[in-house]
């Protein structure tokens, strides 16, 4: 056994040491009287670290310079460009490390600072915006546009990370969902595509008041993502490259229409039909996910498999929902 001074030291140190996920949801757990005594507990933490020092720095580094105009120039300013956006790339990670930290542990924080959530979401937004109309120059050069995609790719990442930790409370405009569906239907590959579709459905979910908003996102998921996806595998030649979008779409769309208390389920859901054409899609379903070698992609055959499974529970739940 330790003596009284070396227990008196590991004491010392148990104080001393940082936040853990239970801490911080206990400071957390008053919204109201402990707000001050929180903001204390949460500057003095390594998290407001994070928030007040280091996060801001890895925004700056994440911001897109003119370097990566430069690729096509030369091959030195080609090593430049590369060199800027992988330290673009990097910050991005950095930050969306961060933001996972805070979804799987401490979200009530973003709970209480909206005002934080919107200024990341405006930096995101904007840094999208730069890069986006970049890549969608005329004729851009084939260098500037692979480093233009993977810096996106990365700010994307950090914005469904983002959207899915506030419940869709994001102050997205309708011209950045139009943004983000440029981004969603132009991806250079399934993997960015699969984050723009997170980041727009995480977005339908808001309510109340965002009707208009919900029916463009869920229409273009239901005819774009999923039932195009749908169309081009029944074709001679399709490939399982299209399940990740498609299962993370109908993912989305089980909680985004799960309810039909939601104040857009019935001006949309059923107004516009979706039940008869999620019902449309279960046969191209089960054909799709025969697609998917499972000796080869075991887990994105049992990824489709599941969503197969679960569109057929939830066309015969919305089926008698209003009954």
């Amino acid at each position: 056994h330790e003596d009284d001074g070396d227990e008196g030291e590991a004491d010392l140190e148990d104080r001393d040491a940082d936040f853990d996920a239970d801490d911080m949801n206990d400071v957390l757990c008053d919204e109201g009287a402990a707000k001050k005594e929180t903001e204390e507990a949460v500057r003095q933490s390594v998290l407001g670290v994070f928030i007040d020092a280091i996060v801001p720095s890895l925004l700056r580094l994440a911001e897109p310079t003119v370097a990566m105009t430069c690729a096509a120039e030369s091959a030195r300013l080609a090593s430049v460009a590369e060199d800027f956006a992988a330290l673009n790339e990097r910050a991005l990670g950095c930050f969306n490390n961060f933001l996972l930290v805070i979804e799987e542990s401490l979200k009530a924080w973003f709970r209480m600072h909206a005002d934080r959530v919107d200024a990341w979401w405006r930096f995101l937004i904007g840094v999208a915006e730069r890069l986006v109309g970049s890549a969608a120059d005329a004729d851009p050069a084939a260098a500037d546009r692979r480093l233009r995609y993977m810096v996106l790719d990365r700010a994307i990442g950090c914005m469904w990370t983002l959207a899915r930790g506030v419940g869709g409370e994001v102050p997205a405009t309708p011209d950045q969902i139009e943004g983000l569906i440029f981004v969603c239907s132009t991806a250079p590959d399934h993997a960015l595509r699969v984050k723009a579709v997170g980041v727009l459905g995480n977005i339908a979910r808001r309510q109340p008041g965002h009707v208009d908003a919900n029916r463009r996102i869920g229409l273009f998921l239901v005819d774009h993502v999923i039932a195009a996806s749908l169309q081009a595998n029944a074709q001679p030649g399709g490939t399982c490259a299209a399940v990740e979008p498609v299962a993370e779409a109908l993912d989305l769309l089980f909680d985004i229409y799960g309810d039909m208390a939601y104040d857009y389920d019935e001006p949309v859901f059923v107004r516009e039909k979706l039940l008869p054409r999620l019902r449309q899609m279960l046969a191209p379903m089960r054909s799709l996910c025969k697609t998917v070698d499972r000796r080869k992609h075991r887990s994105l055959r049992d990824r489709c498999d599941l969503a197969t499974q679960n569109l057929r529970a939830f066309i015969e739940y919305k089926a008698t929902e209003r009954k």
